[in-house]
C-alpha cells in the first residue's frame, strides 16, 4: 500500500523546470503543506502544490537506479 503519490510523469517543461531539484520521476509525494496525499485524488494533490504562495512537502525519494 502506498503512503503517498507516486511521480510518474511531468506534465511539461514549465511543471519540470519548476520541480527542478525538488520532484524527480519516481518520487513518492507523502505531505504537502503538512496533509498526508495518501487518500486524495492526483487532482487534489495538484491543486495542493499549485496554489499556494509557498508550499512545503515530504517526499520519498526514489534512486533512479532502483527503478531501472
Amino acid at each position: 500500500m502506498s503512503a503517498g503519490v507516486v511521480v510518474d510523469d511531468m506534465l511539461d517543461r514549465s511543471t519540470e523546470k519548476l520541480y527542478a531539484g525538488l520532484l524527480e520521476v519516481g518520487d513518492e509525494i507523502l505531505e504537502v503543506n503538512g496533509e498526508k496525499v495518501a487518500s486524495l485524488t492526483l487532482d487534489q494533490v495538484t491543486h495542493l502544490l499549485t496554489n499556494n504562495c509557498s508550499t512545503t512537502f515530504r517526499v520519498l525519494r526514489r534512486c533512479q537506479s532502483a527503478l531501472r
